[in-house]
């Protein structure tokens, strides 16, 4: 498995975690332009999903005074309960290592238009997936997502990171949600390089949670075959989500519920939780149900701070031994931030906790 790969799909498992949650209380602000009283929650997490579809949620609330002390995602909501920005802060300062990939995030909407900006923690406007200075969602009359385009700053149409440059939605008759993306020609394309998935169906269950994204074509369930996807496949993703939002289990199944590889070479991976929804463990297992081997880390195991940023990953075998990840020697990563909560410094070490060279090595995300 290759190490820089992983790390890109964590982050973007990270920054596709979205979701379905309802906002119908919490603490008021007062806009002083429009002299409207405007609803505030705070959330630890943000809830995950696999496409832009869903929206941005919370997960795990907290309060306004605890929110003076722990690094959460603050949501302002407009009269109909529609997010008018998020912000990644702890108290008003904002921090730049949310999950969103923004630091503070900006939505404004039409009858048929949902935009979102972008900003740092300096409150200035920034790029995010690759270019992306401004994302234009097309919604129909009940407000339900139905595209997306991609702009630059010079407000010309551009494709992601990803060579996507715009996505479509529908709901089918049996309740899935159909996604196609296209790049500037109006080809189709893939979900990414690492996922290279064309149309994709997501399933809901009663709670609006997403339960399994699927690969079709021309109407069936079929296994992708391309050189990122195993040598026996790739048709669904599953996902087991519990009541307070937190992944459980993300699976990864051929078209007759085989367990099949990801390019990475892990066809499971579950979390462990605390109280507070942090992922205290995550453990990946290969297609025949077995840790990961060879150069691969199977578990890694996390501990925070009581603002609940990440302080410390420690790398593990499958029977808990801590272990030196083979492809660069890193045991643990020390993670530093100054008062406010912005980071400061990384610090690796194998697993006698000998200081590693941060040079030619990659950090765990």
């Amino acid at each position: 498995m290759k190490t820089k790969n992983l790390v890109y799909l964590l982050s973007l498992l990270a920054f596709l975690s979205f979701g379905i949650i309802a906002c119908n209380s919490g603490e008021k602000e007062t806009d002083e332009n429009t002299e409207t009283t405007q609803a505030v929650k705070h959330f630890r997490h943000i809830l995950f999903s696999e496409t832009a579809f869903d929206g941005i949620n919370g997960a795990h609330e907290i309060s306004a005074d605890q929110a003076k002390n722990i690094n959460n995602y603050k949501f302002t909501y407009d009269e109909k309960n529609r997010p008018v920005s998020i912000e990644f802060c702890r108290d008003s300062i904002l921090l730049d290592y949310s999950s969103t990939g923004a630091a503070k995030i900006t939505f404004d909407y039409t009858d048929s238009t949902e935009t979102r900006l972008y900003f740092d923690k300096d409150n200035q406007p920034k790029v995010v997936n690759g270019e992306v200075f401004k994302s234009v969602f097309s919604t129909d009359a009940t407000g339900m997502r139905t595209g997306l385009k991609f702009f630059d700053k010079e407000g010309n149409q551009i494709e992601n990171r990803n060579k996507i440059a715009s996505y479509t939605w529908s709901k089918l008759p049996d309740g899935m949600v159909k996604e196609n993306r296209y790049n500037m020609a109006g080809e189709e394309v893939v979900m990414n390089e690492f996922c290279p998935f064309y149309e994709l169906r997501f399933t809901y269950d009663d709670r609006g949670f997403v339960q399994r994204m699927a690969n079709y074509q021309a109407d069936t369930l079929y296994n992708c075959t391309a050189e990122n996807c195993g040598d026996i496949g790739v048709s669904y993703f599953s996902f087991d989500i519990s009541d307070k939002g937190d992944l459980q289990k993300f699976t990864v199944y051929n078209t007759v519920g085989q367990l099949s590889n990801l390019y990475w070479g892990w066809a499971k991976f579950e979390n462990k939780f605390d109280e507070n929804g942090y992922v205290t463990e995550r453990a990946f297992w290969d297609q025949d149900d077995e840790y990961l081997a060879g150069k691969s880390v199977p578990v890694r195991q996390i501990k925070y701070d009581e603002h609940g940023a990440k302080i410390e990953e420690v790398l593990m075998d499958g029977e808990r031994n801590v272990i030196n990840d083979p492809n660069n020697g890193i045991a643990i990563f020390e993670y530093k931030y100054d008062e406010q909560g912005h980071p400061t410094d990384t610090i690796r070490y194998d697993k006698e906790r000998v200081v590693i060279a941060p040079k030619n090595t990659t950090a765990a995300m």
